[in-house]
């Protein structure tokens, strides 16, 4: 009779323990889940919002392939860098901005103007699509469409004239835990050895 008790006690042990183990996994599951949303905060519910490291994508109806790097600052992932190929075929194969990566791209900006552009960081003309948040940071507006958008008009026309692609790179500079980048650098890489070079502020 003890030695049945025993067992029967031995066997309430081992289940409450599996039972324990079993909810403390599912509230660290959870509680991992929620973070993540959190600290994915996006407004844009209907495609892929950015993540921390790297977020690859593919535009320009597929010929034009990018990597985007996203850090954490405070509870907003913000992309660091990117790069990525073009070609031809990419051209005038991109996207205008939404208001869904608008409204993201205003949720970024941390001067408290609410005045900034969704800057396409691959722009429109080179196949860079406007509707995912992946292709898109908070922009001054008169960098936006002026010398931003000159720089791009360059790298437009000579990809045109070399009817060859190009290698693209972005390095996004941040004050401390900002989500709106004070400088942009951004490079083009030709195939036949030119580059183009130039940092726009973003202030």
């Amino acid at each position: 009779m003890l030695k049945c008790f025993i067992l029967q006690l031995s066997i309430i042990s081992i289940v409450y323990n599996c039972m324990k183990s079993f909810y403390i996994s599912i509230l660290l599951t959870l509680f991992t889940f929620i973070q993540k949303t959190k600290s994915s905060a996006c407004v844009c519910t209907t495609v892929p919002c950015p993540e921390e490291g790297h977020n690859p994508i593919t535009m320009g109806n597929g010929y034009a392939t990018l990597d985007y790097f996203y850090v954490l600052h405070g509870s907003h992932e913000v992309v660091s860098h990117a790069q990525g190929l073009v070609q031809p075929l990419s051209l005038d194969h991109g996207s205008e901005t939404t208001s869904c990566t608008q409204k993201y791209a205003r949720m970024l900006e941390d001067d408290g103007s609410q005045s900034c552009d969704a800057g396409h960081i691959l722009a429109n003309r080179l196949g860079g699509y406007g509707n995912t948040p992946y292709n898109i940071f908070p922009q001054n507006a008169s960098v936006n469409r002026g010398t931003y958008s000159q720089f791009e008009g360059y790298i437009y026309d000579y990809i045109q004239k070399i009817n060859n692609s190009a290698k693209l790179t972005w390095v996004f500079f941040y004050n401390e835990n900002a989500t709106m980048p004070y400088m942009v650098n951004y490079s083009a890489y030709f195939m036949d050895g030119y580059i183009l070079n130039s940092l726009f502020p973003n202030e």
